[in-house]
């Protein structure tokens, strides 16, 4: 393994510890719920749902939990809550959301925008076809970074099975550096 390698896989760890250097612009995902799947959706702080819940209330217990999922990386507009007035079905919808936290194998990200506030610059990273990009150096010359390593080890219970494996390219870039 590149010696270079070690060292940000070192500093991914220590990314995955400070979720605050990262800013979602976009995210996209399949929320598995107790009886249906439902698209979830957040586009430059704004929420959507295409569950009955959401288009009642303007929040359901999805969001709510996507909130506190991802919190520390939200800005304020996308961590506001919505105000509700109390019914016996947004208790319910409360008291899921808290449920759905602790069951994160119920979400399935298809997309991601996120800035990330790393120890030089900020970088955009995103996530699209279980494929990921990172507008970092690292990532240009060994298709993965420390960067996508923390967002991986952050997510990984959300994260496509495809989105947790190293880059193909990077596997041949590492096969291609043992042989010289």
């Amino acid at each position: 393994m590149h010696s270079d390698l070690i060292g940000k896989i070192a500093k991914a760890r220590q990314y995955a510890n400070e979720p605050e250097r990262l800013s979602i612009e976009h995210l996209a995902a399949t929320f598995t719920g107790s009886n249906n799947a439902h698209q979830v959706a957040l586009d430059l702080g704004r929420w959507t749902c295409d569950c009955a819940a959401f288009r009642l209330h303007t929040t359901c217990a999805h969001v709510m939990a996507f909130q506190r999922i991802v919190a520390p990386s939200l800005d304020a507009a996308a961590r506001a809550e919505v105000p509700l007035t109390m019914q016996s079905d947004l208790i319910g919808m409360i008291e899921k959301s808290r449920h759905y936290v602790h069951e994160r194998e119920r979400i399935r990200l298809h997309s991601l925008r996120v800035r990330f506030r790393g120890s030089n610059n900020d970088h955009m990273i995103t996530l699209g076809d279980d494929q990921w990009a990172c507008s970092c150096t690292s990532f240009r010359l060994h298709h993965t970074c420390a960067h996508i390593m923390a967002l991986q080890r952050l997510w990984a219970a959300m994260l496509p099975a495809a989105a947790l494996q190293p880059s193909r390219d990077a596997g041949e870039l590492e096969m291609a550096s043992l042989l010289h």
